[in-house]
């Protein structure tokens, strides 16, 4: 047996025919920037989230960036979030001269942690912006954050990227903070056909700020009234999210189905499995195991034909692209524990039981042997 880490193919292979369809609309109907299909994908989007308004951009990373640029975010000033998160979300606003500084992590659902993160913004000075990733499709804790952020006076992004769909306490994610950030890279839970991505808000000076920094600063047509970028999602991925976007509450009940099975399989196997907090709904964008001997484990499963990869071996203060700001190992002991025993297992929403009891059994075989 052969399984794969993602299976784009196969996952898509249910909704082939519409998608084709799609594209032969969108194809006869000419416009291909800016148009009706990402005005009404934008507008689906928002309302499934439930905010105000939505800005597709050209990717995740643009969504960080131009959401942080559009909450007033000057060079020199400081932002916060985890370590142990993809780079991006960090990289979108350092190479604009905004600094990033980071928060320990709790190890329950590896995400910022409140008590930390309240001990950071009474002492350090100068953060203007706390950045929480709902990392791998478990929301954080977003009473604690938001209630420590109002009270130092920070605004909140959050990083959304991996946790669409997902709900803190009955309400979904990018609803808590002045911004949110989504990716529609293709593994998303909710994915195009190469890079996209989207800013929430309710903020009315925001949205229109944002709007006019993904296209080149415009106010009107000709009319730069600030310098901007060129990052627009493109009508023919507008117009295959919209449709995915209708599919994608099935998708994550089925991600939550894979993933029972993985719990099931597991239970007695001498590793840590995911948790989910009793206000959380996770929608597992990946299922992320704890392991001793992490490197033994991954070379035996891939023998056994079965992908696997680390999100994210080497948390972002230990890059060599962040030296400069002065972190060394053991600055964040929980982040870079975790990083030295995490692994993903193989989720997506065609994965069948069987491939999963495959899976589980290789892992049983492993710390058997």
């Amino acid at each position: 047996m052969i399984v794969k880490m993602f299976d784009l193919a196969r996952d898509h292979e249910e909704v082939k025919s519409d998608l084709l369809k799609i594209a032969e609309r969108v194809l006869s109907d000419g416009e291909f920037i800016l148009g009706k299909e990402v005005r009404a994908f934008e507008e689906d989007f928002a309302r499934f989230v439930g905010v105000k308004h939505a800005v597709s951009v050209g990717s995740g990373t643009d969504a960080i960036k131009i959401a942080g640029l559009a909450n007033g975010l000057q060079r020199g000033d400081k932002v916060v979030t985890t370590p142990n998160t993809y780079i991006a979300t960090a990289m979108s606003l350092s190479l604009h001269g905004i600094e990033p500084v980071f928060c320990e992590i709790e190890t329950k659902t590896y995400n910022m942690d409140p008590e930390r993160l309240k001990e950071m913004l009474a002492h350090e000075k100068g953060i203007k912006l706390c950045i929480p990733v709902h990392l791998y499709g478990h929301p954080c804790d977003m009473d604690a954050i938001a209630g420590i952020c109002n009270e130092h006076g920070v605004d909140i992004l959050e990083d959304a990227c991996q946790a669409h769909g997902s709900l803190y306490k009955g309400r979904k994610v990018g609803t808590f903070g002045g911004a949110s950030a989504f990716s529609f890279y293709p593994t998303k839970n909710l994915g195009c056909y190469g890079d996209g991505g989207i800013i929430l808000t309710n903020s009315d000076a925001m949205y229109e700020q944002a709007l006019m920094l993904r296209n080149h600063g415009q106010q009107g047509r000709h009319l730069h009234v600030k310098e901007g970028y060129n990052s627009r999602l493109d009508e023919i991925q507008a117009a295959f999210l919209r449709y995915k976007l209708t599919k994608l509450s099935e998708w994550n009940e089925k991600r939550r189905v894979i993933a029972s099975w993985y719990v099931r399989g597991l239970q007695d196997a001498p590793v840590i499995l995911p948790q989910e907090e009793t206000w959380a709904y996770h929608v597992y964008h990946l299922f992320v195991i704890r392991v001793k001997q992490r490197d033994g484990l991954m070379r035996y499963l891939t023998d056994k034909n079965i992908t696997t990869l680390i999100h994210y071996p080497t948390p972002i203060h230990l890059q060599k692209a962040y030296s400069s700001l002065g972190y060394g190992p053991g600055s964040f002991p929980k982040a870079e524990g975790v990083a030295r025993e995490i692994v993903s297992l193989p989720l997506y929403p065609s994965l069948t039981e069987e491939e999963v009891g495959y899976v589980c059994e290789s892992i049983q075989e492993f710390y058997r042997a």
